[in-house]
């Protein structure tokens, strides 16, 4: 195995391993959470997050353009202009530092009008310093991750932060439970957060000791400057909206409702977050094979491919929207936090259905990064502040003037999140296939109403089936959350292209992954699909 494709293995496994310890430990210290500080601290928790992130909006995707800048000079060895590179870095993330130390000190005295809580304020205010002092030291240590990053060695980063995770969850586990101290769970990690930035920052320099050779001078290219410059406008601006969109439900839903709805959002989110990235990130890996192919076909070719894709797209995040329909509330309310932590099965619906919307576009979203249409006309890349600026609108509109509280806010995701569905689709049919939009909404519509359709008969059928035992009803749920939808897919799409396909790469997988068993039974399953559809 080559070296690259070595540290490639190391970095999907070491993020597998980030990923599952995130979860098992979030799990646990949310249940934690909950049974000894309450649902006022874990609202509190969660909006303290959400304004420390609008405060990071002013990070401006510096780390990312610079990311982008280190990959040539670092394959091409030119150690001066990464060490000035790195240098620019470090300038960039003190002012920023500072930046968010002042403005976030400023926003003190607001608080109170966005908290709707019995806690002291007092206390809210020393949570807040405490996650504002966390965020502004990570900027004078952390900026030597991106280089690490950038060399194709992320494995070291994740390696770092899955210990961090699993040592500091396992003492604010232990510190709730024996002293109930909230504040003091949060000074541990904020001690080793430092630690961790402190251990990859030297880290770091042992890898790349010419970063600390002051013998060494090196300039930046002009190209790679007006580079940088140019991504830090288009990452700032893509970075705004997806705040507005997905990071101010939870300072809105203080403000319109209170502390506990923001607690009881935050178990939503959580579920909601590890199934799709265990199901509908996939497309991310994609995009580089996705591009390969743009090369070498002609407009017609990409635009049947799409569809092949964009149908397996309908088909993963139907099913996954329906499970959580079906079980978010069971699992919640029955399994993990109780009943007190429920919305009730409307405010899920319209949850689900924001994460159908958000994630059905995911094939549509690899194809335009694949072909690079990132902003195909100027004006493009500010649509994106238009969705942001819709859901605040409408969230507030209904929340507040139309008295639909909760309702209000999550209805604002959905309208918003119809403009970056439109988008998306306008910059792929017009620039991409050159095909009528129509035929986008046609297949839009006809995929969503048959998930409403599927979602409904499946939580109509989990609730005839439902019995007193919460074991039995999640093993009924998953199963009737896929039976239905599996069937009702296959008598509408059995004999379409699209569906030979989806079987064929599921045959294919199967013939490599698991070649002891007897290929006939999935054959006979898949109705004898042909290796290449």
């Amino acid at each position: 195995m080559s070296n690259r494709k070595k540290m490639a293995v190391m970095n999907v496994f070491s993020a597998i391993m980030y990923y599952v310890a995130n979860s098992i430990i979030g799990f646990i210290n949310r249940k934690v959470f909950t049974v000894y500080l309450g649902s006022e601290l874990l609202g509190l928790n969660g909006l303290v997050v959400s304004v420390i992130s609008m405060l990071s909006l002013l990070e401006l995707g510096v780390a990312s353009s610079i990311g982008y800048s280190l990959y040539k000079p670092l394959e091409e060895k030119n150690y001066g202009e990464v060490k000035a590179i790195m240098q620019l870095f470090s300038r960039l993330y003190r002012y920023i530092g500072i930046a968010v130390a002042v403005i976030g000190l400023v926003l003190i005295p607001f608080l109170p009008f966005f908290v709707r809580t019995t806690i002291d304020q007092n206390y809210v205010i020393a949570v807040y310093l405490i996650f504002l002092l966390d965020a502004v030291l990570s900027y004078f240590m952390a900026y030597r991750r991106t280089i690490i990053v950038s060399a194709q060695k992320d494995y070291i980063n994740k390696n770092a932060d899955t210990f961090l995770y699993i040592v500091t969850g396992i003492l604010q586990i232990i510190i709730i439970c024996v002293w109930k101290s909230y504040i003091a769970s949060l000074i541990v990690k904020l001690i080793f957060t430092v630690l961790n930035n402190l251990y990859l920052y030297i880290k770091a320099g042992k890898m790349f000791p010419y970063l600390n050779d002051k013998n060494l001078h090196g300039e930046i290219e002009k190209e790679v400057k007006d580079k940088i410059v140019y991504n830090v406008k288009a990452l700032f601006v893509i970075k705004i909206a997806s705040y507005c969109v997905v990071g101010t439900d939870n300072i809105l839903l203080s403000a319109f409702a209170d502390l506990t709805a923001v607690a009881i959002y935050s178990g939503y989110t959580l579920i909601i977050g590890i199934i799709n990235n265990l199901f509908n990130r996939s497309f991310g890996y994609i995009t580089a094979n996705i591009g390969n192919y743009l090369i070498g076909h002609n407009k017609e070719e990409i635009y049947q491919f799409y569809n092949k894709l964009n149908f397996l797209n309908y088909l993963i995040t139907s099913y996954t929207s329906i499970a959580l329909l079906v079980l978010l509330n069971e699992f919640i309310g029955k399994v993990w936090l109780g009943e007190d932590y429920v919305f009730p099965m409307a405010a899920v619906a319209v949850l689900v259905f924001n994460n159908y919307l958000r994630f059905c576009t995911q094939a549509a979203e690899a194809f335009r990064s694949a072909a690079g249409l990132y902003s195909p006309k100027p004006f493009v890349k500010y649509i994106a502040l238009l969705e942001g600026g819709v859901n605040l609108v409408v969230s507030v509109a209904l929340a507040y003037f139309a008295k639909m509280g909760i309702y209000g806010i999550f209805l604002g995701t959905s309208v918003s999140t119809i403009v970056s569905i439109v988008t998306v689709a306008w910059i792929n049919y017009r620039f991409l296939f050159e095909k009528p939009l129509y035929q986008y909404f046609f297949d839009f519509f006809k995929y969503i109403i048959l998930a409403i359709s599927m979602g409904g008969l499946s939580l109509f059928i989990f609730n005839i089936a439902y019995t007193t035992h919460t074991v039995l009803n999640i093993c009924s749920g998953l199963i009737i959350s896929f039976i239905v939808p599996f069937g009702i897919n296959f008598v509408i799409f059995g004999r379409s292209e699209e569906w030979k396909y989806f079987t064929a790469m599921i045959k294919t997988a199967y013939n490599k992954l698991c070649p002891w068993l007897p290929h006939r039974i999935l054959q006979d399953l898949l109705l004898s699909v042909p290796d290449q559809a």
